[in-house]
């Protein structure tokens, strides 16, 4: 657990874009896709960003989840987006639950990943399943500095339209983010497509391919729509019996981190940082025929990095489009509500040249273990 220090009220401008959690998003409208990952670049991913220094230092290790092997992309229509802070503070100006709404789209891509601890004890009272999310991107800036400033989330800001394809009923994803494509010097940065996403219209249609391989053909009678939709309410059931493989309930984990002004080499301050969002009153799900669903990626210039977490291709060049292979696409409405925001592990900084050295902290109990841990710490001492 990390010590409670003395409170250091955050300096907040009444202009600032930076909107303090939790929020709650009423009504989104949700389009998913899932495609098998690369388990080995997932693991990558995870020790570039979360597995940093040694494993002896930190005290555990993320890796994929291996009964899961699988990346959601996920395209948000936020008609409304409120701050839902009980605790108001007081800077001098209207308080940020009390200013009204607004609204964006978003897109990212997620995958899980699990914690465990580096003895036996800390294998299984420090572990969570957790998703990364490699790539964010949002419509709105307030939405790009807050996910920054406070979730550890790498958010980008695009351009994202929404929408259908040419078949009525049907969806139509596309972002488009600055990138360099051609790797030359003196390039000039300019906003390229980085995906889009085409489908059908949902399931049972007859403009679409066949559905003997659809995941719609196992679920399509309206007592299994029911009980999905039921079962989506209950999500704190669903997070513990799935461990949190079901995207109804996702625990982000991000990298925090803010550079050296005097050396941008070098990191003065790095953390990770765990919100949970939480997904409730779902509705209207259908699923599309994910033979149907056609996704492509730009993995040109500077956006290659990216795609490289992202598909399971070996191999691929400047100029590829890379396209996923859905195992399952759907769509549906439901309520988000971001809370339960907190700083699980702060990494040591050296001191020198004017930055104070820092010890590393950790606050990494999984939840099942905070009740019995006086006990059971008590146990092993004996």
């Amino acid at each position: 657990m990390m010590p409670e220090g003395t409170f250091v009220p955050y300096v907040q401008s009444a202009i600032s874009q930076d909107v303090p959690p939790p929020y709650h998003f009423p009504n989104v409208a949700v389009n998913t896709f899932i495609w098998k990952a690369n388990v080995a670049k997932v693991q990558k991913y995870c020790d570039r960003y979360l597995n940093l220094g040694s494993a002896a230092e930190r005290g555990f290790r993320y890796r994929p989840l291996s009964v899961w092997p699988y990346a959601t992309l996920m395209f948000l229509d936020y008609p409304e987006m409120i701050s839902s802070a009980r605790e108001i503070y007081d800077f001098g100006e209207v308080p940020y639950p009390q200013r009204g709404i607004t609204s964006q789209k978003e897109a990212f891509v997620a995958i899980p990943v699990v914690r465990y601890g580096t003895n036996p004890l800390t294998a299984m009272t420090k572990a969570a399943v957790e998703w990364i999310v490699p790539v964010i991107v949002v419509s709105e800036p307030w939405s790009s500095v807050c996910g920054r400033e406070m979730l550890g989330l790498s958010k980008l800001l695009a351009e994202i339209d929404i929408g259908e394809s040419d078949d009525p009923g049907s969806f139509s994803g596309e972002i488009r983010l600055p990138g360099w494509m051609h790797g030359k010097p003196g390039e000039v940065q300019q906003k390229h497509t980085f995906v889009t996403v085409e489908t059908k219209p949902p399931m049972p249609t007859n403009m679409g391919s066949a559905d003997g391989k659809s995941i719609y053909s196992l679920l399509d009678t309206p007592e299994a729509a029911s009980t999905l939709e039921t079962l989506s309410k209950v999500s704190n059931f669903i997070n513990f019996a799935s461990l949190g493989t079901i995207p109804t309930v996702m625990r982000t984990v991000g990298l925090k981190q803010y550079r050296d002004a005097a050396n941008p080499e070098r990191a003065v301050y790095q953390a990770l940082v765990t919100c949970r969002s939480y997904f409730s009153e779902l509705k209207q799900l259908e699923f599309y025929n994910e033979q149907d669903v056609a996704i492509s990626f730009n993995a040109s210039g500077s956006f290659k990095s990216i795609i490289d977490t992202l598909i399971n291709v070996e191999g691929f060049g400047l100029g590829d489009q890379m396209s996923a292979s859905p195992v399952a696409g759907f769509r549906f409405c439901a309520d988000i509500d971001y809370d339960e925001m907190r700083v699980i592990h702060e990494f040591p900084i050296e001191g020198g040249d004017g930055i104070a050295p820092r010890a590393a902290r950790s606050d990494l109990d999984a939840a099942w273990y905070r009740p019995w841990k006086g006990l059971i710490e008590g146990l092993f001492r004996r």
